[in-house]
């Protein structure tokens, strides 16, 4: 071959193979640090973790050193229709490694009327989807923060993994409060998705250890919990399955819940604000067993434990209702409020059965009560229980307020049950010009004759005006 041919080659290879490279190298390399390519990429990164999450996500600037990491700062969840947020991560981690991916978050923070959504989420998009969890995954948060509307709990360490094991996925959580010592083991948590059965089942637990997990934390996302007061705490494990595909009626999927453990400082001030009857104090509520279970039609309940509370005041209206809905003897009988120095008592409600003991004299510094003491007052006792089962609907009886009706109650009407809603107040009744009622009385009304009008009374043909219902 001629040499300046060769040249001519030689110069063409190196443009081709080395100038040509380096110049595009180059390009893509200045492309990558102008802002255009930036705001492209954290776009298309946010389309697609909106599309796995269903949540509208926002990033502020991110990192990535190579293509197994990424780094994403001042992260965003919102609700994609309210767009309220859900939470927020001031750092994220991403290292995609085979065959474990790593997640490390810092400093999120989750607002807690919104658990629902992200338990919804953790559930429906994940565990129930096979091809989410082919691969196990870690995720380390350093400081997590629920951030609840009055109350707000600071989680030093958490720490969960994902494994799939098969036909199963399972989760498991440790989690170390702020306020818990490092030697502590924290707070436990195990989700258990068996894709084995038909219809498929997530099982659930929750387990303290030594640790007194703060009730009011959760209000924001189970409301009642607010009735235990402040600061209620709980300790005790507590577990529960769900079977989905399955329905009874219009109701929920079956489920079932095991509690067992107890709840200390609770306010029965705040439990009973919207009873009828008041009690206040500081009491202890502990489960030997508490199963509540609708894996059924029927349904089941299996509960036992006992309430303690040293001193506090009683409504006088509710001792004849302990002694006409619970059985009990008063061996005292009082037309004002009173004090009590031990309010104590066993109790087991299995199916449709109940049966209360009074225990005031396993309290300290009571022992020398008689058996079977539910109140004392002034060293006396004042409620005694009988040892005898009852029928369990008349707990519900003891807490009914003074307007409740009377329903006939059966498995056949349960349902309906769901669906009528109980009146607010005592409902009134017509008064005629005269002063006389124009509902009978409840003893001698028509049963076929509605008890109350609603709305305005349309008038007949030879009045001139209309009748108003009185409120």
């Amino acid at each position: 071959m001629h040499e300046r041919t060769t040249r001519a080659i030689a110069r063409w290879l190196f443009v081709a193979c080395c100038a040509l490279p380096t110049a595009l190298t180059l390009v893509a390399i200045v492309v990558t640090w102008t802002p255009w390519y930036e705001s492209q990429v954290r776009e298309q990164l946010q389309r697609e973790l909106a599309l796995q999450t269903g949540l509208d996500v926002k990033i502020g600037r991110f990192e990535r050193s190579n293509p197994q990491t990424w780094r994403l700062y001042d992260v965003q969840l919102s609700d994609g229709e309210t767009m309220q947020t859900i939470a927020t991560v001031r750092s994220l981690c991403w290292i995609s490694e085979s065959p474990t991916t790593v997640i490390r978050l810092s400093q999120p923070e989750i607002r807690v009327e919104s658990l629902d959504r992200i338990a919804s989420l953790v559930h429906d998009r994940f565990l129930c989807r096979p091809e989410q969890t082919r691969h196990a995954v870690r995720i380390a948060a350093d400081d997590l923060t629920l951030r609840g509307s009055t109350v707000s709990q600071t989680i030093r360490d958490l720490d969960a993994h994902l494994t799939p094991q098969g036909p199963r996925v399972s989760i498991s959580v440790r989690c170390v409060p702020a306020e818990g010592e490092l030697h502590v083991e924290g707070l436990n948590a195990h989700i258990t998705r068996d894709r084995s059965t038909s219809p498929p089942t997530t099982a659930w637990s929750l387990q303290t250890g030594p640790m007194a997990l703060n009730v009011a934390t959760l209000s924001d996302y189970l409301p009642f919990l607010r009735r235990f007061g402040d600061d209620a705490t709980f300790s005790g494990l507590i577990s529960g399955h769900r079977q989905d595909g399955l329905s009874q009626g219009f109701g929920p999927p079956p489920w079932a819940i095991d509690l067992t453990g107890r709840f200390d400082q609770v306010d029965l001030g705040r439990l009973t604000e919207e009873l009828p009857h008041r009690v206040t104090g500081r009491a202890t509520l502990a489960f030997s067993r508490c199963r509540l279970d609708r894996s059924d039609a029927e349904g089941g309940v299996n509960v036992s434990g006992e309430l303690r509370s040293g001193t506090g005041w009683m409504s006088a209206s509710l001792l004849p209702r302990l002694a006409e809905d619970l059985g009990c003897e008063l061996t005292a009988v009082t037309a004002t409020d009173f004090s009590y120095d031990a309010l104590a008592l066993r109790f087991e409600l299995y199916a449709a059965q109940l049966r209360v003991e009074g225990i005031c004299r396993t309290q300290p510094g009571q022992e020398w009560l008689p058996a079977g003491v539910v109140v004392s007052a002034a060293g006396r006792p004042v409620v005694v229980s009988a040892d005898q089962w009852l029928p369990a609907t008349n707990l519900a009886r003891l807490v009914a307020s003074p307007h409740s009706v009377s329903i006939p109650l059966s498995s056949q009407t349960a349902g309906l049950l769901q669906i009528l809603q109980p009146p607010r107040q005592t409902l009134p009744q017509m008064i005629s010009p005269n002063g006389e009622s124009l509902v009978p009385a409840a003893a001698d009304a028509n049963p076929t004759e509605p008890a109350a009008r609603i709305g305005r009374l349309q008038p007949w043909s030879d009045q001139p005006r209309s009748i108003a219902q009185p409120f």
